[in-house]
C-alpha cells in the first residue's frame, strides 16, 4: 500500500482530496471549560468539576491584598487561575474563591540593554512575543505552545524546547509575589533566590504571583535540521548534540504506530545560523483543518496510524535548509489538536528519565505495552521527547540532572471506568520511570498514588512544612494539594 502511495500522481490526488475534505468537512472546535459561579467549574480535560463559590478578576495589587487578608480572617479558600490548561484541578477548589488573573495581563517594560522584560503574571507568552520581537528579542525559555499564561507556565515550572536554559522558572530575575497572609513583596534571584523557589512549581499554594522579570535573548535564526536516529543510539546521539554549542534547541518523536512502534524515531535540531532577527513577523496559525485531519487519522490507531507516522516523518524531513526564528520556534500551533468527542477525553502525561537510562527504559516499555492499541480503551497517541537541564529554580523539581522528557498524549474514555483504566495504564509507566530513576509531571490529573508521589518527590515533606509555616491557615489551596501535598505529612 504505502509503496503504491509513493506514486507522485498517486500523492497529489490524494493531497488535493484531503485538502478539500479538510476545508469543506473537519469542523475546529474548542474545549468548553472554565471558571463559573452559576455552574461546575473545570479545567481543561473537564474531568474535575467542582462548585465554587466566587470568583474575583484581578484588577491591581491592593485589590488582591485585600482579598487574601480577607479570606484569612473569613476562614476562605483561595485558589488562582490562568488559562487552566493544567489538568489536576490546580486553578479551583470546592466552595473556594478563585482569583482570575487573565485579566492582569499588561506588559510592564521591556529593556533591551538589560535583555529583560517585565510582566503581569496574567500575560500570555503571546503577549510577550509580540511586545519583545520588535526589539530582536526573545524569551530564553518558554513551552512551545504560546497560549499559557506567564504566571501559570511558572507555577507549573513549563519547560520547553531550549536545551541550555532549564526551565522557564531559571530566567525569573525578580518578582512581586503576594504572601499567604497578605504582604506584598518584591523577591530577587540575587538575594531571595531561596523563598522564590517555592513560588516557582508551587502550583499556587504559596501565594500570587502578581508581575516577574525575565531573561530575554537575541531572537536567533536557526536552520532546522531534522533527522532519523536509531532508537538504541539515541543516548549517543543526545550526549553528541548537548556537548556541541551550535544547537541551541531540540525535540524528538518516538513512533507508537503498530508497525514501527518503540523502533523509529526522529529528531529536530535547531542549529543557529549567526544571525539575529529584528522586528521579525510572528507566525499565525494556518491550514489547520488539514493538521486536524493528520492528527484524526493516527487516533484511529492501526494501519491509519502507521500511516500518519509516515506522512508526519515526511513532512518534517522535508523541513532540512530551512529557518526560523526563536520566537516562532517557541509559536507552536494548538487549535488543530482540540479533542472534543463524546464521552472520551485526551489527557497529558509526562516523564523524565535520565539520560543514561533512555535505552533501558524503552526497552522495559516494549515488555509491557501494546504495539497495537487501536481496539483498546485507553490508547497512546503521540510520545514526543524533550530535553529538560538540571533544576535548581525550584522545590518540587522534576530534573534534578538533566533528563529526557517523555510527554504522552493519552486518550481514554471519561467515564468512572475508563479513568480507572487509564489509573492502571499510567500507574504501570509511573512504576516503570520510577524504576530507571525518573520522575513525573505534576500538572495534571491525579492518576498516581500517593505513594508514587512521594517517591518521586521525596522533598515534598519538606516543602509541606514550609507552606503551613507561610500559609498557617491554609487558605491557599487546590485539588492537587489535597491529592497529594497534604497527605505526605501521615
Amino acid at each position: 500500500m504505502f509503496n503504491y502511495l509513493k506514486k507522485p500522481w498517486v500523492l497529489a490526488i490524494l493531497v488535493v482530496v484531503i485538502a478539500i475534505s479538510a476545508f469543506f468537512i473537519i469542523p475546529v472546535e474548542k474545549r468548553q471549560y472554565g471558571l463559573s459561579e452559576t455552574a461546575m467549574t473545570t479545567d481543561y480535560t473537564g474531568l474535575l468539576p467542582e462548585k465554587i463559590e466566587t470568583i474575583h478578576e484581578a484588577n491591581n495589587r491592593e485589590q488582591l491584598v485585600s482579598i487574601v487578608r480577607q479570606a484569612n480572617q473569613d476562614g476562605k479558600k483561595i485558589s488562582i487561575a490562568g488559562v487552566q490548561h493544567s489538568q489536576g484541578g490546580h486553578t479551583y477548589y470546592k466552595d473556594g474563591i478563585v482569583i482570575d488573573m487573565k485579566p492582569f495581563n499588561k506588559i510592564l517594560n521591556v529593556d533591551q540593554k538589560k535583555k529583560t522584560v517585565t510582566v503581569e503574571a496574567g500575560a500570555l507568552i503571546s503577549d510577550i512575543q509580540q511586545a519583545v520581537t520588535k526589539k530582536g528579542l526573545a524569551l530564553k525559555v518558554s513551552q512551545s505552545l504560546p497560549i499559557f499564561s506567564v504566571g501559570g507556565s511558572l507555577s507549573v515550572n513549563g519547560h520547553g524546547r531550549d536545551i541550555r536554559n532549564g526551565s522557564m522558572a531559571s530566567t525569573v530575575q525578580k518578582m512581586t509575589v503576594i504572601t499567604p497572609t497578605g504582604t506584598l513583596k518584591t523577591l530577587t534571584k540575587k538575594a531571595n533566590q531561596q523563598e522564590m523557589s517555592y513560588y516557582l512549581g508551587g502550583y499556587g499554594l504559596f501565594g500570587i504571583i502578581v508581575d516577574v522579570t525575565l531573561s530575554l535573548t537575541d531572537n536567533e535564526v536557526y536552520a532546522y535540521e531534522p533527522e532519523e536516529v536509531a532508537v538504541s543510539s539515541y543516548e549517543t546521539y543526545l550526549k553528541n548534540v548537548l556537548a556541541d554549542d551550535s544547537i541551541a534547541m531540540h525535540y524528538a518523536r518516538l513512533s507508537v504506530d503498530p508497525e514501527h512502534f518503540l523502533n523509529e524515531m526522529y529528531v529536530m535540531n535547531y542549529k543557529k545560523t549567526g544571525r539575529v532577527a529584528q522586528n521579525a513577523a510572528l507566525k499565525e496559525e494556518t491550514q489547520i483543518r488539514l493538521s486536524k485531519l493528520g492528527l484524526d487519522l493516527g487516533r484511529q490507531g492501526g494501519k491509519a496510524e502507521t500511516l500518519f507516522w509516515n506522512m508526519q516523518k515526511d513532512l518534517f524531513l522535508k523541513k532540512t535548509g530551512k529557518t526560523i526564528t526563536r520566537n516562532n520556534a517557541m509559536r507552536s500551533e494548538s487549535t488543530f489538536m482540540e479533542y472534543t468527542k463524546k464521552g472520551s477525553v485526551e489527557v497529558l502525561q509526562e516523564f523524565f528519565i535520565p539520560i543514561d537510562a533512555y535505552e533501558e527504559f524503552v526497552a522495559h516499555l516494549k515488555t509491557w505495552l501494546p504495539k497495537d492499541d487501536q481496539h483498546d480503551e485507553v490508547k497512546l497517541h503521540n510520545i514526543t521527547l524533550r530535553i529538560v537541564s538540571k533544576d535548581e529554580s525550584t522545590q518540587l523539581n522534576y530534573a534534578r540532572e538533566p533528563m529526557i522528557a517523555f510527554v504522552l498524549l493519552i486518550q481514554h474514555p471519561s467515564s468512572e471506568t475508563g479513568i480507572n483504566q487509564a489509573k492502571t495504564y499510567i500507574q504501570k509507566w509511573t512504576d516503570t520511570a520510577l524504576a530507571h530513576n525518573g520522575t513525573y509531571y505534576l500538572p495534571y490529573y491525579p492518576y498516581q498514588t500517593t505513594e508514587q508521589f512521594k517517591a518521586a518527590y521525596p522533598q515534598a515533606k519538606h516543602v509541606l512544612d514550609y507552606k503551613l509555616e507561610q500559609d498557617p491557615n491554609e487558605v491557599f489551596v487546590n485539588h492537587f494539594y489535597d491529592n497529594y501535598l497534604q497527605k505526605v505529612a501521615n
